[in-house]
């Protein structure tokens, strides 16, 4: 089995040096080390870091990527596939429920910039009794 020193495994992933020093000391990417101590890799830490690479970009978290890799090393893809759309279905829900958050804060957002254009311009400043400070006023979506 040919190896790679890490720079070798750079150029050909196309991950930074430093993100594979990362990598294996987070436990993601085994490297061996002969006695002069640089870092040897397989040829399957290509594999390795297209896997990890793929986790990433679906949102796992790199502790469920540990797992995972563990899980796709060890077990067949039909046990891979099954933990993989778990974690994926979970990312799913709180995407949504971020997005759900979002949407309500632009819509306080618009309800805000509505309330300060219903205002009278005043010449004198803000004070407590000022409109802007008291509380926007919650108005129903349209349609409803």
């Amino acid at each position: 089995m040919s190896t790679m020193r890490i720079s070798q495994l750079a150029a050909r992933s196309g991950v930074p040096a430093t993100t594979l020093r990362f990598y294996e000391s987070a436990g993601l990417l085994p490297a061996d080390r002969p006695p002069a101590g640089y870092r040897l890799y397989g040829q399957d830490a290509v594999d390795r870091l297209a896997f990890i690479g793929a986790a990433k970009h679906l949102g796992l978290p790199l502790e469920e990527i540990a797992e995972l890799l563990g899980v796709w090393q060890a077990k067949p893809c039909l046990e891979v596939k099954a933990d993989l759309r778990e974690r994926v279905v979970a990312r799913i829900e709180e995407a949504e429920r971020r997005a759900a958050e979002l949407a309500a804060f632009t819509a306080s957002l618009h309800r805000a910039v509505e309330h300060l254009d219903d205002l009278p311009d005043r010449e004198d400043r803000c004070d407590p009794q000022c409109a802007f400070l008291s509380q926007t006023p919650a108005r129903p979506a349209p349609g409803r």
